[in-house]
């Protein structure tokens, strides 16, 4: 009689209805968190080489599902209802990063978010017993599913990158050739002439050492029975992915002997997807040896032929099922009209600058440009973040200072970006900070001169405009200026190339209308979240001078330059006050 009542009390549905309620489940997941995904998958695709990996992640995590399907089934699915306040937990920490403060609106951190309502929903449908093998296929889902921002990459990059250097200058001065190294540029001097190899961030091997460590913990869970064996082969993707990624460096700069279009452009990339190959035939190597490092008797593994393939259920699936896609349906419904009322914007349009950043003009009153504007490789291109950029120096007519490089960048729509500044970029070029931190100094582009739009205003602040003429139409045109102090943060560096010389950068950023010389303040001004359109310039001007040449000096050579150079540079980035009335209209 209760082996008659325990079998009545199981509910099992129908194929078609299993496939209905998740089709619904699945619409309704990918509903709630569609900016999350929108972004992953966009970054997936153009970022392949770093982030395409993610996308074939879902997959693993289904097979590793698939191994485990028979302990799963083997008895019927009571649901735990700690699942639902997981999720209730997860979706409000989702919503949290997405209307609540621009610092919690973080790729990661709303991918916590996304994680644990997953983990809430498994929960709840499936209970306990199945989340013993459950919860390894979720986590790996989890972690390598999702890119990770520049914010967190970055303090791996550089360092990897120094071990690159490293290792590449000790491996080609092994092989006999002689080499010099400064910070991750390597300089081989070969038949007297001399072969620069830069490591960029492209050649830190981060790519490869994310995907190797996806790949690791497949195998592990895959291919080794004991947890040593699984911790080793997961640890050993770290010295596998540097050591390969040194050979690589090696590769590419005796190749550029031969050619220096070999270190640079699409072969550059090829020869990185190249060494993958014999990486990944060391790491089954590794596999190899961790499998026969002891002997031992192969387990047989009984499978038993009344294996149920069928979900049963201890109480209504449909119930379940409805009560999920109902908190979901809600929360997504709640997050609109969340996002309607606080204006917010989850995800930013790309606004692209009205004119080339290379029709700035070559002469700027008694300043002219010196040369051709300078072009970075593809690895350059890569490492900079865009490709919207100009690189030019320019000369003062009237004195006998330096020449002045000027650097502007150009990105948009992006919501976790790093800018790429001196004080970091110039020491992984070899260069020395001759103090601790940035120092920020105030330089004069001639503000006292500009008028004021008293009908157009950001945040209350009337826009300052200049008139200026147009070379092209020949007539006179109103340019609206930022709104903001104008500083520079600028750092002295020394140089073993340099002898007693110095080179002094400063940089300042123009982002969404307003200017800050800060790098960590462009998250509050271009993401705002009631702006629609995100984008920041970077203004970097570098000069170099003797001991004697100070920042005070650098700032009023800026200051000269900058009094006819800001108006050209505004001509070319977009019309704030033109956008924020669309916003407004």
């Amino acid at each position: 009689m209760s082996q008659d009542r325990s079998s009545s009390a199981v509910h099992t549905p129908t194929s078609q209805q299993l496939m209905l309620w998740s089709g619904l489940l699945l619409v309704a997941f990918v509903w709630i968190f569609w900016d999350f995904f929108q972004r992953q998958v966009l970054f997936a695709i153009k970022q392949q080489a770093d982030w395409g990996h993610t996308l074939i992640i879902p997959f693993i995590a289904g097979y590793f599902i698939w191994l485990c399907r028979r302990p799963i089934l083997e008895n019927p699915f009571q649901r735990a209802w700690l699942g639902i306040v997981i999720l209730a937990l997860g979706l409000a920490w989702y919503t949290l990063c997405a209307l609540g403060p621009v610092v919690l609106h973080h790729h990661n951190l709303m991918g916590f978010g996304v994680g644990a309502s997953l983990v809430g929903i498994v929960l709840f449908l499936f209970g306990w017993r199945p989340m013993k093998y459950l919860w390894f296929p979720l986590l790996y889902l989890i972690i390598f599913g999702q890119t990770i921002s520049d914010r967190l990459m970055e303090v791996v990059t550089f360092k990897l990158q120094d071990i690159a250097s490293i290792g590449s200058f000790y491996g080609l001065s092994f092989f006999g050739l002689d080499v010099t190294r400064s910070g991750n540029t390597l300089d081989i001097l070969y038949n007297g002439e001399i072969y620069p190899l830069n490591i960029a961030e492209a050649c830190s091997g981060m790519r490869m050492l994310m995907a190797f460590f996806a790949l690791g913990v497949a195998m592990a869970y895959t291919g080794l029975r004991h947890f040593w064996q699984r911790a080793i082969l997961v640890l050993l993707a770290v010295p596998t992915a540097v050591f390969v990624n040194i050979l690589r460096v090696m590769t590419l700069g005796i190749l550029s002997i031969a050619d220096s279009g070999f270190a640079t452009g699409d072969f550059h990339t090829f020869v990185g997807t190249l060494w993958l190959i014999p990486a990944f035939l060391i790491y089954l190597g590794i596999v190899w040896l961790l499998k026969n490092i002891i002997i031992e008797d192969e387990m047989e593994i009984e499978e038993s032929n009344s294996m149920k393939g069928t979900f049963e259920f201890k109480q209504s699936s449909s119930i379940g099922f409805a009560l999920i896609i109902g908190l979901l349906a809600t929360s997504a419904v709640g997050l609109q009209v969340g996002v309607q009322a606080l204006n917010v914007y989850l995800h930013k349009t790309p606004v692209y600058p009205r004119q080339d950043l290379a029709v700035i003009s070559p002469t700027l009153g008694t300043w002219k440009s010196v040369g051709e504007d300078s072009r970075f490789d593809k690895a350059g291109v890569e490492a900079l973040g865009t490709d919207l950029y100009l690189s030019r120096n320019y000369s003062n007519r009237a004195g006998s200072t330096s020449n002045v490089q000027l650097h502007v960048a150009y990105y948009t729509g992006q919501i976790d970006a790093v800018p790429h500044v001196p004080d970091r970029c110039m020491v992984a070029g070899g260069f020395i900070p001759l103090t601790a931190e940035p120092v920020t100094v105030p330089i004069d582009v001639g503000e006292s001169s500009w008028s004021f739009d008293s009908d157009k205003e950001l945040d209350g602040v009337p826009f300052p405009y200049v008139k200026k003429f147009n070379r092209v139409t020949g007539k006179e045109e109103v340019v609206y200026m930022p709104i903001g102090d104008f500083e520079l943060r600028a750092t002295e560096f020394s140089h073993p190339n340099l002898g007693d010389d110095r080179v002094i950068a400063g940089y300042f950023f123009v982002a969404n209308g307003k200017t800050t010389a800060y790098p960590e303040r462009i998250r509050l001004l271009a993401f705002d979240p009631s702006s629609k359109y995100a984008y920041y310039c970077k203004v970097q001007f570098t000069m170099r001078g003797n001991a004697h040449f100070t920042i005070d000096d650098f700032c009023t050579i800026v200051s000269d330059l900058s009094i006819e150079l800001i108006p050209d540079i505004m001509t070319c980035l977009p019309d704030w006050v033109e956008i924020t009335e669309l916003e407004t209209n």
